[in-house]
């Protein structure tokens, strides 16, 4: 079955290269999407490689820019791709609808798919519907790897005609039961605004950078839901909301560094911040998060043996570092996507919506 997501009031017929960039930008400011230009001129990228490609394997487009569905016999409740509609809606169309010339697939979400460096064989490769067949038999949904197969849609009488079916068999409100009412929100953000003023502008290189300020406030909530659930005590607790808070102001810009963690560190140590609420032990903890947060956890488990951390101590810095790492994670949403790989926890994957609502209540610039 696929099944093609959109917004309610715009119809499925629509994707983000027929809007201006004034209206791309404001897109991007109403979902809270930081990259929104660099979403979109990758998309063009990706749609003028998917279309050369779907040509030379000898399909038959009829229009130069695809719709996407999600090939699904049932959708995951966890899935990423209808969190981000206000109001969403979905047409489930029989695959046997579809010309097979006119349509072709990527194992993942093309940007993804065609972008990741593992050994993967569908990686990099647009599939014909033969090769999508055997690509799904072969790599069954997986939980963990959280991986669909997107179908690219050459053509729009398919989905024009599942849309204006008369008895709206097809067409269906997607409830999306996470979603936080007006009410929520409000009481969310009075609840965690207040904050701010423990992030001035001066502790970060861009306070409106995808690393200033409202990503260490939006991390800082997201780190406090799954405190909760992981019933980190008290002081613990408070070594991660400091953690979240403070764990990027060592960065000079917003590219991979695996080191900004140590300068973040040195930061809080020169401008004297709760450190000294805390005994040695808990700042040893915290120093070891933040320090170790940009690495993966072998790295971390490597380096936790340089701290003056005992092997319950040890224990402990290991479930805060997961806990920040996995808050930090789900603001990736902010670029689009929560790569479900990287959560540690299995309590954070019931985040993902709640994630990407935060950004519209917490926005980069507010």
């Amino acid at each position: 079955m696929a099944i093609v997501f959109f917004e309610k009031k715009e119809g499925p017929l629509v994707t983000i290269r027929k809007y201006t960039k004034k209206e791309v930008d404001e897109i991007g400011k109403r979902a809270g999407i930081t990259n929104i230009q660099e979403i979109y001129d990758n998309r063009v990228i990706i749609e003028n490689w998917l279309y050369r490609q779907f040509v030379k394997k000898g399909g038959q487009p009829q229009i130069k820019i695809p719709y996407y569905a999600a090939v699904y016999d049932e959708l995951p409740a966890d899935n990423q791709l209808h969190v981000r509609f206000q109001e969403p809606q979905c047409i489930r169309i029989p695959m046997s609808a579809f010309p097979k010339n006119c349509v072709s697939f990527t194992y993942g979400q093309s940007p993804r798919a065609l972008t990741r460096k593992d050994n993967h064989p569908t990686r990099r490769k647009l599939l014909t519907w033969e090769e999508a067949e055997w690509a799904i038999n072969k790599f069954p949904y997986d939980h963990n790897e959280g991986t669909w197969l997107e179908m690219q849609i050459w053509e729009e009488s398919t989905i024009q005609h599942f849309y204006n079916n008369k008895n709206n068999l097809y067409v269906k409100d997607f409830n999306v039961s996470q979603r936080m009412s007006e009410a929520t929100k409000q009481m969310v953000y009075m609840k965690y605004f207040p904050y701010i003023r423990m992030l001035p502008s001066r502790l970060f290189f861009d306070a409106n950078s995808v690393h200033g300020v409202m990503h260490a406030l939006r991390v800082f909530v997201l780190a406090d839901k799954l405190a909760e659930d992981q019933k980190l005590d008290i002081q613990l607790k408070s070594i991660l909301q400091c953690s979240a808070l403070y764990h990027d102001i060592g960065r000079n810009n917003d590219q991979i560094d695996d080191f900004h963690g140590y300068r973040s560190y040195e930061e809080i140590r020169k401008f004297g911040i709760v450190l000294q609420k805390f005994p040695f032990k808990l700042q040893e903890i915290m120093r070891f998060v933040i320090e170790n947060h940009p690495f993966d956890d072998q790295k971390a488990v490597e380096n936790i043996k340089k701290y003056s951390l005992g092997d319950s101590e040890r224990i402990e810095a290991m479930k805060v570092l997961h806990i920040l790492k996995d808050a930090d994670t789900l603001d990736r949403c902010r670029f689009g996507h929560i790569n479900l790989d990287y959560l540690a926890l299995e309590d954070s994957r019931k985040y993902v919506s709640f994630a990407y609502q935060l950004l519209t209540i917490f926005r980069e610039k507010i």
